[in-house]
């Protein structure tokens, strides 16, 4: 997360307290690391010619965070499924 949702303000590296506002940042910045894991997975069962999963993990990344990378896979995913049936 590079900037504070509530107040905008530029965010150090995984920083749990904004410096301006104060918020508590750390419950977001567990979603986002879990949105990144569930994209690596997506990326490694991709790899491993198991669609489904990847599918599934993609999924499970967007419920948790909108990423555009994360939204390119799942249309990649979803045409190499097209393509192979």
């Amino acid at each position: 997360m590079e900037r504070c949702p509530v107040c905008k303000a530029r965010l150090k590296a995984d920083t749990a307290i904004c410096p301006r506002c104060s918020s508590e940042l750390s419950m977001l910045l567990s979603i986002e690391n879990q949105a990144k894991n569930f994209f690596y997975q997506a990326l490694a069962r991709f790899e491993s010619d198991d669609l489904s999963g990847a599918r599934r993990a993609v999924e499970q990344s967007l419920e948790l965070k909108r990423e555009p990378l994360t939204l390119a896979l799942q249309g990649f995913i979803a045409n190499c499924k097209s393509v192979n049936h």
